[in-house]
């Protein structure tokens, strides 16, 4: 009985991975477009017209319940989601395969019955991105259960789910069973875990010898029910037939057992002796009876069986020291540990070298103390049980001994080597190719913030540089005209009001200019600290009372390489920005410290030491969709006329254009986090030294070549200059101005020349110039780096620059500490 239960169970076992096979192939056949779905139809119609006898349907879903794709169209069909049937969520969380209950078909007549069989289809990383599946029909199952040795009259076979809702049956399985006997799941389940059978008597009162088998491939139980009678009518027989012979052997056995006992009594104690030696261990030890009789046989057998058993030994000992060899000495971290406790039982050494632990620590942990606390909830939830013979490969983050979060890849398989119950793992260490990835990700979003802010800087940075002109010549004359009126009088006080408006123009010219990362910038070398302290009061009087400041400096944090008065501004912006999220109170932190070696590696930022300063406030914070766009150029959450959108994308500009990197970590309600992070460099800081202020003078009479394409600053400059009493030689471009150059005869003290011209750049007529007249002092002035071979070789520093918008004072004390620099010779 118990036999024919189990072909019975191995033939719906190999039904169902017959079944299971065909998804496979049908899902390397469908795509997963929602726009293919008729290629999909057609796809399960070929497939359902070659299967018909078995199959009522094929279909498919994406992982949003829209029907990729069906054999057959029913609106009984076309209107279900995927997301309500009862395989969706466990296939969608854990993939794999689902046999379904069974139930009455939508598509065939009402008396037919089918089976959903359903299957996850994965992508590389084996998340399930959608769901193939058939209707296996009920009917097609019927040949299941015909066998070719025949059962006895009024045997009975039944396959039911564990539902209780029969999946096949033989022709009087209806009528002579009580179902409550054999559909109490609880009642076959013990039988099947017992490996015991149980007689039941039916409706037709005929007591039947069940035998139960569980399906492993799909949730089925198999029964087979034979006629008690006829089971044990040959035990009957058999049983008299032995009671007679018994009897009959018994009085003969007593017989000869009396005279021959003697005989082998003492050969057989041998015997004994020599196994119970060889069960304590001496694997060499051989019988020496000599005998033609049985028991002489009986020693020829038993040596024999323990030549065997010492070959059986030596093989077994062989191959636990290949295995050891193949554990200890594999490269990658190795270790077992029970299935049921959870202790590790080994580790080989690169395990206790990669997780800093040694052989006795390993051994006293479990497989929870290797994975990060974070992991624990999922790694409950991932437990299969023992008969799985191999996990699948999983990503886990470990902790060492140090502390060290390690992200390894582990594969585990069954092992009973170690005579218990034991997975064994082999871990792979993914950390550094993680970090690359990550770190590729962030170059990649960075390379399309740096486009996006590249294209929207050439249009700012072309219109700035020409607003910086027409500035340059209204802050120009609006100081000449105030030099000539009264101070105090209303016309010299609408002048001063036009000044400062265009100086608001100028500064947000140079905003503008430094989003676009077209500003002349200034770099030196400076402690971190210094500047952060250098503001801290300006930031008490900017964010007011009401706001704490906390600021939390680590000693010698080291320098960074930037503009520390952009720096500065950065850190205004930020405070500003804060103080208007956290209306009406709350707490703005700065703080600095030096990026440890772990931290840089999750950040993606190895190969550099690096410095953070970290600004995080208590506010309003801000949504994913905002937090996008913050560095965005104009872009603003503020009221109209309260914000420009410039402050944030400052910052992105001054922090990119310092070699560094920005993060921003924010959610509605929880404030927000401003990272910054710069390359720390070992060189002292450039310490200022501050001359004693004596005003100096502005007059001269020295003769200036000047260069200007814009005509209001050649103007400008140029009355300017004669009103100082310095004689000046004024030419639109590069051309003309090299041309009055070689037309005057007389000493020319200083080259002031626009950098960006038409024809002719201001570098290359500097260039020319002192190749002719090797004296002549040079003062550049442009208002951006339009391109960087422009100012190739000019010293942005502030005796041979000047940078627009200027004002006549501005331009005449740059002029003069020119000129009072001895010249150079050649």
């Amino acid at each position: 009985i118990q036999r024919t239960t189990r072909l019975i169970a191995e033939r719906v076992e190999e039904r169902v991975h017959s079944a299971e096979s065909l998804l496979i192939g049908l899902s390397s056949a469908v795509r997963l477009d929602s726009m293919q779905h008729k290629y999909n139809d057609d796809v399960f119609s070929v497939a359902l017209r070659n299967a018909s006898a078995r199959y009522a349907n094929f279909f498919a879903w994406e992982m949003h319940g829209a029907l990729l794709g069906t054999a057959l169209h029913a609106a009984a069909i076309d209107s279900i989601r995927g997301t309500t049937r009862e395989y969706y969520r466990p296939l969608k969380e854990h993939g794999g395969f689902i046999v379904g209950r069974g139930r009455r078909s939508r598509l065939l007549n009402d008396s037919a019955h089918i089976v959903p069989l359903t299957r996850a289809i994965t992508d590389a990383n084996g998340a399930t991105i959608a769901i193939i599946g058939a209707s296996l029909r009920i009917d097609s199952l019927a040949d299941l259960i015909k066998i070719d040795e025949p059962l006895a009259e009024n045997s009975v076979i039944t396959i039911v789910d564990s539902s209780g809702s029969t999946i096949a049956a033989s022709a009087n399985a209806g009528s002579s069973v009580k179902k409550d006997s054999l559909g109490n799941n609880g009642i076959a389940r013990n039988a099947i875990a017992n490996g015991s059978v149980l007689v039941v008597t039916g409706t037709d009162s005929v007591a039947r010898i069940f035998g139960f088998a569980q399906s492993q491939a799909a949730p089925w139980i198999v029964s087979v029910g034979i006629p008690r009678d006829a089971a044990l009518a040959p035990v009957y027989h058999e049983i008299k037939a032995d009671l007679l012979a018994g009897s009959i052997t018994l009085g003969i056995a007593i017989l000869i057992a009396l005279g021959i006992g003697g005989r082998i009594a003492q050969p057989l104690g041998a015997l004994s002796a020599d196994a119970l030696a060889i069960a304590n261990g001496q694997e060499s030890r051989r019988s020496t009876v000599e005998s033609k009789s049985e028991v002489g046989l009986l020693a020829t057998t038993f040596n024999q069986m323990a030549d065997t058993i010492e070959k059986r030994n030596a093989a077994i000992a062989e191959s636990e020291r290949r295995y050891r060899l193949l554990f200890d000495s594999n490269p990658l971290p190795m270790y077992a540990w029970d299935a049921e406790t959870l202790h590790i039982v080994a580790a080989n050494e690169a395990a206790q070298d990669r997780y800093g632990y040694s052989q006795e620590q390993f051994l006293q942990l479990t497989i929870t103390d290797l994975i990060d606390p974070s992991e624990h909830q999922r790694f409950r939830d991932s437990r299969v049980a023992f008969d799985e013979r191999r996990l699948q490969p999983m990503t886990w983050i470990h902790r060492s001994a140090s502390g060290e979060k390690l992200e390894m890849e582990v594969i585990s398989t069954q092992s009973h080597r170690l005579g218990r119950a034991s997975w064994l793992s082999v871990s792979i260490d993914v950390t550094a190719r993680h970090a690359a990835e990550r770190a590729l990700a962030q170059s990649e979003e960075q390379l399309r913030q740096s486009q996006k802010m590249e294209a929207i800087g050439a249009f700012a940075g072309g219109i700035a540089h020409d607003f910086n002109n027409l500035l340059t010549g209204m802050l120009g004359y609006c100081e000449l005209a105030a030099e000539s009126l009264p101070v105090g009088r209303d016309a010299w006080n609408d002048i001063q009001e036009i000044k400062t408006l265009a100086v608001r123009g100028a500064e947000l010219t140079r905003q503008i200019l430094t989003v676009s990362r077209k500003q002349v910038v200034q770099h030196t070398v400076f402690d971190v600290n210094a500047v952060v302290q250098s503001v801290d009061r300006l930031l008490r009087r900017l964010i007011g009372e009401n706001i704490t400041l906390r600021t939390e400096l680590v000693s010698q944090v080291g320098s960074i390489r930037a503009d520390a008065d952009q720096l500065e501004q950065v850190l205004l912006n930020l405070a500003a920005n804060a103080r208007d999220s956290m209306r009406p109170g709350g707490v703005l932190s700065i703080t600095t410290t030096i990026v440890s070696a772990n931290a840089a590696v999750e950040l993606g930022m190895m190969g550099k030491e690096w410095v953070s300063i970290i600004v995080t406030d208590t506010g309003a914070g801000m949504s994913e969709e905002v937090k996008q766009r913050i560095f965005e150029p104009f872009y603003t959450t503020k009221e109209r006329g309260k914000g420009t959108g410039l402050g944030l994308s400052l910052v992105y500009g001054m922090v990119e254009q310092s070699g560094g990197i920005i993060r921003v970590t924010s959610s509605p309600g929880n404030g927000a986090s401003f990272e910054m992070f710069f390359p720390r460099i070992v060189e002292a800081p450039v310490v200022e030294v501050v001359p004693v202020a004596v005003a100096p003078s502005t007059q001269g009479t020295e003769l200036v070549l000047l260069a200007e394409d814009e005509d209001s600053v050649r103007a400008v400059a140029k009355e300017t200059l004669e009103r100082r009493g310095y004689r000046v030689l004024a030419a639109p471009d590069g051309p003309s101005a090299l041309a009055l150059a070689r037309a005057y005869h007389g000493t020319i003290d200083l080259l002031l020349t626009d950098v960006v011209m038409p024809g002719m750049n201001g570098r290359e007529l500097a260039e020319l110039l002192l190749a002719e007249r090797p004296g002549t002092r040079v003062l550049f002035a442009s208002g951006y780096t339009d391109d960087a071979v422009l100012l190739h070789g000019v010293r942005t520093d502030e005796l041979s620059f000047i940078q627009k918008p200027f004002t006549p004072t501005v331009l005449m004390q740059r002029v003069r500490k020119v000129l009072d620099v001895p010249a150079r010779t050649s």
